[in-house]
């Protein structure tokens, strides 16, 4: 014959997890009561540095053959939002030449500026900026000098304006 007990193993766990759970209330009270009647949070923002040019491209076409004065070929919006200032820096792929692919041709050489700052004869150049600036526009300018001696063709350079934080 089996004897069945009752079930009274788990009364007392029922009962510890009952002063646990007061313990932890009053834990909590203290707690909340040792806090004081203020605090601070701390709020803070971060604004990252963006600096952007924007190139427009006149699409001047220049006369080699009679050379001319001061041709704006492009213009520049420049932004950059850096409290210390910026750089603007102009570089021409054929260091200050246009070049020609036709046979026999030679390079070209031409005198850059940028708002009338005139660029190294390897065509570079670099201009500091104090303050942050909001939509600033700059002019790009190209003269060069006559020669009724060149050869036929296509003359090119590529020059690239960029913009970065000092």
């Amino acid at each position: 014959m089996s004897q069945h007990l009752p079930d009274t193993p788990h009364a007392p766990a029922h009962g510890v997890c009952l002063a646990l759970t007061v313990a932890a209330t009053l834990a909590l009270a203290s707690a909340a009561w040792a806090a004081g009647t203020s605090g601070t949070i701390h709020i803070g923002a971060t604004v990252p540095t963006v600096c952007t040019v924007a190139v427009t491209d006149s699409n001047a076409t220049l006369d080699l053959v009679n050379g001319q004065n001061a041709v704006t070929v492009g213009s520049v919006t420049e932004q950059c939002n850096a409290g210390s200032g910026y750089t603007v820096s102009v570089a021409s792929a054929n260091s200050g030449t246009l070049k020609s692919s036709a046979t026999g041709s030679g390079a070209v050489a031409y005198n850059l500026t940028y708002d009338n700052t005139a660029a190294a004869k390897n065509g570079s150049l670099t201009t500091d900026r104090s303050g942050s600036g909001q939509a600033r526009q700059g002019t790009l300018a190209v003269s060069l000098p006559g020669n009724n001696q060149a050869v036929a063709g296509q003359y090119q350079d590529t020059v690239t304006i960029s913009i970065a934080a000092k």
